[in-house]
């Protein structure tokens, strides 16, 4: 397999940040480092016109050609470089490092930007997600469940937000777990902010991860964009508690379309917001969690699941 050279990393990176372009059609001619190869050095070294040489992805011969005129090739590379100065890893697509459970979706990116325990991005893993403003009552919940997850082997991804996140990923933590937190954003500017502590703790006992670099803007589509990796990095995606129209209905619509099972804790009825919640997870094909007693035959089962291929579109 040819090795792509840093430019050539910074041209996918650059591509990697439009999301629009992140179509399996695309995606599969970037896993040959050949193609790559190519494609930088007809745009930027011999100027051939690829249009016509690669009819099936004029969007992406555009943007390659807007990249060349725009010269922003050496403003990739040198975010590339600081990444690596920071320990960083970058992922591509053609990588062999690039996880097996995120290229099997219809959309993966491009690039993905890990910094932390690279293994856990091999192993058995639940996301667990839920409400920012969680009760009392989902903070004892959301212990026991990662506590039980953690103890039968499974890494907890999240996605680093307050309330429910934060709790997931500090009792991984406390436990001796490991754990992935999916940024909506790069890797350097954590959000939100309170969190940046956490953040540092997770690179020592598990891994950060995001799809973007600090050169594209940060916007509220992020949050909904990252759940499918979420969901692909995931056996299975416990709800700990929600509101029927929050955050994580469309995190567990994600997980639904992957074809992965979704849990929602039993919500108690005198909390009319959860309950409200739980009654829509359910209507969407949830599986009730009674007890965290209960997970160990659930989770057993899925360890191995099959997904089913989902893009971006499904979600919009």
């Amino acid at each position: 397999m040819t090795k792509n050279s840093i430019k050539e990393i910074a041209f996918l990176a650059c591509l990697n940040d439009t999301q629009s372009l992140k179509k399996m059609e695309y995606v599969k001619y970037f896993q040959d480092s050949v193609f790559l190869h190519e494609l930088f050095d007809n745009t930027f070294v011999n100027y051939v016109h690829c249009v016509y040489r690669y009819p099936d992805i004029g969007p992406i011969i555009e943007k390659s050609e807007n990249i060349r005129k725009k010269r922003l090739i050496d403003f990739y590379v040198d975010a590339i470089n600081g990444y690596t100065r920071e320990d960083v890893r970058i992922i591509s697509i053609n990588d062999n490092a690039y996880p097996k459970k995120l290229i099997n979706i219809s959309d993966p990116p491009f690039i993905i930007y890990q910094k932390g325990d690279p293994s856990c991005l091999t192993k058995p893993a639940i996301g667990v997600v839920g409400s920012r403003t969680i009760s009392p009552k989902g903070i004892e919940n959301v212990r026991e469940i990662v506590k039980t997850c953690v103890d039968l082997g499974f890494v907890i991804v999240s996605g680093l937000a307050l309330g429910t996140d934060t709790y997931a990923h500090q009792t991984a933590l406390e436990c001796g777990g490991k754990t992935i937190a999916i940024l909506p954003g790069d890797i350097d500017n954590i959000v939100p902010t309170e969190n940046r502590d956490l953040a540092n703790k997770i690179v020592f006992s598990g891994a950060l991860i995001s799809e973007i670099t600090n050169l594209t803007k940060m916007h509220k589509g992020r949050y909904i964009e990252r759940n499918r990796i979420t969901s692909a990095l995931s056996n299975a995606v416990i709800v700990i508690e929600s509101d029927e129209h929050g955050g994580s209905i469309r995190q567990a619509e994600t997980a639904f379309k992957h074809g992965k099972t979704v849990f929602i804790v039993r919500a108690d009825k005198s909390d009319e917001r959860a309950f409200r919640g739980y009654k829509k997870l359910l209507s969407l094909g949830a599986i009730s969690l009674d007890s965290p007693l209960d997970l160990p035959q659930h989770l057993e089962a899925i360890r191995k699941p099959e997904s089913k291929i989902a893009t971006l579109a499904d979600f919009s």
